[in-house]
């Protein structure tokens, strides 16, 4: 993806970072069984099963699901409803076509992948103490994201450290880590560290039936913005538009296997002389699926609108905007936005049912204005 820059002013995280930090450390040091009904009405509620025994203290593993179980989406819910990020706030409802394919959860059959050659930039500063979200760069923001989301769907998730590559750019790795995990899954998705999940509630599910992903898709990617204007960016030797490989989904088929060595060999020309062009040069995989791969498996290949899996707001090229998926190419600060506007809404939608519902013991109603 090639654009000009276009930068924003960097938005004020703090408060929101400091509430996020609040109410999580709130919830790991509360064990007092009362104080988690604000969950009335759904079964399983593991964080207040540990909570239950003052020996235990509930784990992110647990909080993350329960924070989220309210808000999730049906894989197969008619429609999805959200507010935009305009300044009226409007609201957009979204219906997924006739007879959606998938009608129940995945779980574990699904794995978020993360892809690294170098270890979290946050790391060293956990070792030494030095951990702050404020800190936090657009690497680990957005692996925190993806691990979140699995987390609140039940998702498998790995984090895979990577050799890196001797005669090509790092981004090479793609292909074989694909490969090398999909016979275990029925879909893998993959997202770079500098994409987010916009809404963490929204399934796999529920983006496979709305973008209507068949059985015969093994590779699914958001095209890149095009501008007319400048034509010779993000366009392969044909002039057709490139798919962005920061957002894949990899489905388990007959063909899967095929394309990703295909893909992984180019380079090598012999398959495909020429590849080689694209060991260094941008964009590396991107361009190499580009040019060559998916003009040998055309039916294989699912093509989604930049609109809806790429870009971010104020991306004006092709309206990609991010409707479900956020691709920062600039602006990488603003994957921390996206993940705690997430947490905080999570967190405080179960305290305004506190006070809607009139709680006992936290909403008392005062009937007189006088001194007793």
């Amino acid at each position: 993806m090639m654009l000009p820059p276009t930068r924003s002013p960097l938005f004020a995280l703090a408060v929101s970072a400091g509430c996020v930090l609040l109410f999580t450390f709130g919830f790991l040091a509360w064990q007092s069984p009362p104080r988690m009904s604000f969950q009335a009405g759904h079964e399983h509620d593991s964080l207040a099963s540990a909570a239950a025994d003052s020996s235990k203290t509930p784990a992110v593993t647990d909080i993350i699901p329960l924070l989220f179980k309210s808000l999730i989406i049906n894989p197969a819910e008619p429609s999805f409803t959200y507010i935009d990020d305009g300044e009226a706030h409007n609201l957009t409802k979204l219906t997924l076509p006739p007879k959606p394919r998938y009608k129940k959860p995945m779980g574990k059959n699904i794995l978020i992948l993360d892809l690294e050659t170098r270890p979290l930039p946050s790391s060293k500063d956990f070792e030494k103490g030095e951990f702050h979200w404020k800190k936090l760069n657009h690497v680990s923001g957005g692996v925190f994201n993806h691990y979140a989301y699995a987390l609140t769907h039940g998702y498998d998730y790995k984090f895979v450290k990577a050799a890196e590559f001797e005669d090509r750019h790092a981004t090479w790795i793609k292909p074989s880590a694909f490969a090398n995990h999909i016979n275990d899954y029925k879909f893998i998705v993959f997202l770079d560290a500098d994409a987010t999940f916009r809404f963490m509630h929204l399934p796999v599910e529920w983006l496979l039936n709305y973008w209507e992903i068949k059985p015969q898709h093994s590779i699914t990617m958001a095209l890149d913005p095009w501008d007319p204007k400048t034509p010779q960016f993000n366009s392969d030797r044909f002039n057709r538009t490139y798919t962005n490989t920061g957002f894949v989904v990899v489905q388990n088929n007959a063909n899967t296997q095929g394309i990703l060595k295909a893909w992984h060999e180019c380079p090598d020309d012999v398959r495909y002389q020429g590849c080689s062009e694209w060991k260094g040069p941008k964009f590396h995989e991107q361009s190499a699926f580009g040019e060559y791969i998916r003009y040998d498996y055309e039916d294989a290949i699912k093509e989604l609108q930049c609109a809806e899996a790429n870009g971010y707001p104020g991306v004006k090229q092709s309206q990609c905007e991010g409707r479900f998926i956020r691709h920062y190419w600039f602006d990488k600060f603003r994957v921390k936005n996206d993940f705690s506007d997430n947490i905080m809404n999570a967190i405080t939608l179960p305290l305004q049912r506190i006070f809607t519902d009139m709680t006992p013991g936290v909403v008392e109603e005062q009937k007189e204005n006088v001194i007793h």
